[in-house]
């Protein structure tokens, strides 16, 4: 009788059978929704641990709390360091947490551009590609 091979998770903490079922899903339709992610993930039994789902779930509420705090112009009052510290930013007089503050910030906006650029490629080849059919359309028509 052969033993049953155990899987060690992948780096993303996601078994590796769970990862190619999720892979191979979304290579098949080219997209997948974030409740088929946890259906596949449920059937392979992937859980958290309570205390540590608690937490973050924590987290994240007071995250979207402190967010919500603005100026009279909408702007964000309260921001947070790399380490998870939340500090009022008109009351800050620490140029080192500014700075951290201010490189996640430009981080993000440069993967958002890095992203943002990508889907724009992909819109204006689409554009050229349905200009490129509907001019085949016209030309086998006459």
């Amino acid at each position: 009788m052969q033993k049953a091979k155990k899987t060690m998770p992948s780096r993303t903490g996601i078994p590796p059978d769970a990862q190619a079922e999720i892979l191979q899903k979304l290579s098949a339709e080219t997209k997948i929704t974030s409740c088929e992610i946890a259906e596949i993930l449920k059937k392979h039994d992937v859980c958290g641990d309570m205390d540590a789902l608690q937490d973050a779930y924590r987290k994240r509420l007071g995250q979207r709390l402190l967010s919500g705090i603005r100026d009279e112009n909408g702007k964000r009052e309260i921001l947070s360091t790399s380490g998870g510290e939340y500090v009022i930013v008109d009351c800050c007089n620490d140029p080192q947490k500014l700075k951290a503050i201010q490189r996640r910030i430009q981080a993000q906006m440069n993967g958002l551009d890095v992203s943002a650029g990508k889907v724009h490629g992909r819109v204006h080849f689409l554009e050229r590609f349905m200009g490129w059919v509907r001019k085949e359309r016209s030309d086998g028509a006459a």
